[in-house]
């Protein structure tokens, strides 16, 4: 199973990761954070197909993937 991880200190809401994700994986947040972004979320339900395409776009490096085993 592929967890998808967007660190919300670095994100920018610049919807890259978004418009990449071929899944349909992550949105944008409608409400912003303390800074002001809409920061990028993961989609409830929504398995990854861990293309890392997200990861690729991102400028500040805010995705990352992470492979755990179990159910």
């Amino acid at each position: 199973m592929i967890v998808v991880e967007v660190d919300e200190e670095l994100c920018k809401g610049c919807g890259l990761c978004v418009a990449f994700c071929s899944e349909h994986a992550l949105e944008l947040s409608p409400t912003p954070n303390s800074r002001g972004a809409y920061t990028v979320r993961v989609i409830g339900g929504v398995v990854c197909c861990a293309c890392r395409h997200c990861t690729i776009m991102c400028p500040e490096a805010a995705v990352r993937l992470f492979r755990v085993s179990g159910p």
